[in-house]
């Protein structure tokens, strides 16, 4: 088996000469751990000495699952410079097959708590701002009939940005739970979903990422954004859309793909 570090080469070599996503599940085996090292290695490399903004996570809700042939979440960093706002022109050519996902963007305004007193209210505390996002993902061009955990962990679960809509004080909100998502494109609703479907609460995909984190002996800190997952499948974007997401709530998030 290939050591974290030779993966890790293998796919930033692939992103720098921006190939086609492949699995590295013949080098990692079923390790998500060691998958989780090698996104370590990765992140070092492609980041160019950029901090980090946050955290994506994706493959939180059961259609993004199915999606994807992947039955867990997986977690990613946002690099600091691929935060965008509303309305952001996005270049379909910086990329090498641009997604948008719909989700709920949550920011860190104090530090959590320990996770065993950790639940969906104790991170609602916590919390700074709430908006509607746009994360941005590359899949590669991926064969989705072929994907595995291993791969997308280590690939940084293929994060490329994130839009943030217009904030939201978290403190205006019991929860976050049961409220309705409508994609728009071109000013056309093209799917609808609900913030349930995110593990039943997207708090709850704060929660999973603190203890995620916390066994690797990190934690979230202050300031930085949390993507919870996509409400609606992704949608591949082609020069001249027009994208909008709307949380019941919230403000709506634009993205224009250019």
């Amino acid at each position: 088996m290939a050591t974290a570090q030779d993966t890790a080469a293998i796919i930033v070599k692939r992103h720098r000469e921006r190939g086609r996503f492949q699995s590295v599940r013949n080098h990692v085996g079923a390790n998500l751990s060691l998958a989780y090292d090698i996104q370590d290695r990765v992140i070092e490399q492609l980041a160019g000495g950029a901090g980090h903004a946050g955290y994506k996570i994706g493959l939180t809700t059961p259609r993004m699952q199915a999606m994807c042939g992947v039955d867990q979440p997986v977690a990613g960093t946002i690099f600091a410079g691929r935060l965008h706002n509303s309305a952001a022109a996005i270049e379909v050519a910086r990329f090498v097959h641009l997604g948008l996902e719909s989700e709920i963007a949550v920011q860190i305004g104090a530090p959590l708590p320990d996770t065993k007193e950790l639940d969906a209210a104790a991170v609602l505390a916590c919390l700074s701002q709430v908006c509607a996002a746009f994360e941005l993902i590359d899949d590669g061009n991926a064969d989705y009939a072929a994907l595995d955990a291993v791969s997308l962990i280590a690939d940084n679960a293929w994060n490329a940005g994130l839009v943030l809509g217009p904030p939201a004080p978290a403190a205006d909100f019991p929860h976050l739970k049961n409220r309705t998502g409508t994609l728009f494109r071109n000013g056309d609703a093209l799917d609808h979903g609900n913030s349930s479907d995110v593990m039943g609460d997207p708090l709850e995909v704060v929660v999973w990422l603190a203890k995620h984190l916390a066994k690797r002996g990190e934690s979230l800190k202050p300031g930085q954004w949390i993507s919870t997952g996509s409400i609606v499948t992704t949608r591949f974007a082609i020069p001249g859309e027009r994208y909008r997401f709307e949380v019941e709530g919230l403000a709506g998030v634009e993205a224009l793909i250019t």
